[in-house]
C-alpha cells in the first residue's frame, strides 16, 4: 500500500499568514491521490530547552516514529516530507529501518535548509550543519523524490542524487474548494490598479518595502512589518490564507524578496532561484496576474504561460505599467485566471504525485 506521514506545525493553525496551508495542501493532494495518512504529532516545546532534555525529547520522537512506521514493510510504500515539523537527529536511522523492511521511499521537498536556516551559520553553526546533514541523508535513502521545479531539481541533483528518480512540480497549487468566479475577478483586478504584495512583512524577507520607487503604489497584507509604511503603501492587514482570496483587489500580485528593490538578495531573495513561492499561487488563484524577479525559478513559466510580467528591478514596473496595452493586461487577466483554476484543483501537485508513484512501480 502507499502511505504518506503526515506532520505539521504545532501552532500553524489560525496565524495570520499561509505557513500551513502548503503542507495541508500537500496532505490534501496525497489523499485525493489514495495515499493512506499516517499522522505523526508533534509535542508543543518551549525553546531553549537543556541537553539532557533535548535528548529525551529526542528519544521520543524515535519511539513515535518506530510506533507510527512499524508495519511497513515489503510491498508498501511510504512518503515523508523534509524539512520535518520537528528535527530530530533520530530521523534517517527511522527511515533507514523501514527502507531495510523492504519499503519505497518517497521524499517530498517542502524547502532546502540551505535557504531555511542560514541564520545558523553564525548564530548555531553546528545545528545548521547537523540539519543539512540529515537533509542529505535523506535525500540518499530516496526511492524517488518530488521538488518544487526544473531548478531544484539541478539542485539536488547536484548533492549527488540521480535526477531521474527526482519529479518538479513546476508551479506550486492553492487548493479551494470554491472554482474563480470571473465576474469576481474581472471587477477585483484592473491595469490601474495598485500593486498588491502578501507575505511576511519582516526586514530580511520584505526590508524593500522601505526602498521602493515613488510612483510604484502598493496594497499590503502581511504580519511582522516594524517601523512606518512609506507614503506610497497602503497597508490593508492580515488575513488567513482563505480570506485573502477573496478580499486581494489590485493590477498585479508582487513576488519578491529582500531588502532592495534593485534585485532580490539575501537567502530569501537567493531562494526564488529554486522555489515555488506560495504568494504566486494565491495572487494566480485569485485571479490575479503576477510580477516575479527576472532571476527567479518562476520567471520562465510567467513568460511562457503569459500571465504576468518579470523585471530586473521594482523601478521598472511604472513605466512597464504606463505602456501596458489594455488588451495585454487582459490576456494576462485571463491567463491567471486559468492556471488558478488548475491551482485551486491541486493539479500541478497531483501530476507530480501520480508521475512519482510510476516512477517506483
Amino acid at each position: 500500500m502507499e502511505f504518506y506521514v503526515e506532520t505539521n506545525y504545532f501552532d500553524h493553525d489560525g496565524l495570520m499568514n499561509a505557513c500551513g496551508k502548503g503542507r495541508d495542501d500537500y496532505f490534501e493532494v496525497l489523499r485525493r491521490c489514495g495515499l493512506k495518512c499516517i499522522r505523526i504529532s508533534m509535542l508543543k516545546r518551549e525553546a531553549g530547552v537543556s541537553f539532557v532534555e533535548r535528548i529525551r525529547i529526542e528519544r521520543g520522537l524515535v519511539r513515535t516514529w518506530n510506533r507510527a512506521l512499524k508495519d511497513l514493510g515489503e510491498g508498501d510504500t511510504l512518503f515523508i516530507h523534509t524539512p520535518p515539523s520537528e528535527k530530530f537527529t533520530g530521523l534517517t536511522s527511522v527511515i533507514r529501518k523501514v527502507r531495510k523492511r523492504g519499503c519505497q521511499i518517497g521524499v517530498i521537498v517542502f524547502d532546502l535548509e540551505e535557504f531555511i536556516t542560514p541564520y545558523y551559520r553564525k548564530a548555531a553553526a553546528l545545528k545548521y550543519r547537523i540539519s543539512r546533514r540529515q537533509e542529505a541523508q535523506l535525500f540518499r535513502l530516496a526511492d524517488v523524490m518530488i521538488v518544487h521545479n526544473s531548478e531544484m531539481k539541478d539542485y539536488v541533483s547536484s548533492m549527488g542524487i540521480d535526477p531521474e528518480i527526482i519529479v518538479p512540480v513546476g508551479v506550486m497549487d492553492y487548493l479551494s474548494d470554491e472554482p474563480i468566479d470571473p465576474d469576481k475577478t474581472r471587477k477585483n483586478t484592473g491595469k490601474d490598479l495598485p500593486v498588491v504584495f502578501c507575505g511576511g512583512l519582516t526586514p530580511g524577507k520584505a526590508g524593500f518595502l522601505n526602498n521602493i520607487p515613488d510612483e510604484l503604489f502598493l496594497d499590503v497584507y502581511g504580519t511582522g512589518h516594524q517601523g512606518r509604511f512609506p507614503r506610497n503603501i497602503d497597508y490593508r492587514g492580515a488575513f488567513d490564507s482563505m480570506e485573502l482570496m477573496e478580499i486581494i483587489r489590485g493590477s498585479f500580485g508582487l513576488v519578491w524578496d529582500g531588502c532592495t528593490a534593485d534585485t532580490c538578495d539575501g537567502a530569501s531573495g537567493e531562494y526564488l532561484k529554486y522555489n515555488n513561492p506560495h504568494k504566486m499561487a494565491l495572487y494566480l488563484a485569485s485571479g490575479l496576474p503576477v510580477i516575479v524577479w527576472d532571476e527567479s525559478a518562476m520567471a520562465e513559466f510567467v513568460t511562457k504561460e503569459k500571465c504576468g510580467l518579470t523585471v530586473a528591478d521594482l523601478g521598472m514596473i511604472p513605466d512597464i505599467l504606463r505602456s501596458l496595452s489594455n488588451e495585454d493586461y487582459e490576456l494576462m487577466r485571463i491567463n491567471a485566471c486559468r492556471i488558478g483554476s488548475g491551482m485551486r484543483k491541486g493539479v500541478h501537485i497531483s501530476t507530480a504525485v501520480e508521475r512519482a508513484l510510476g516512477l517506483l512501480k
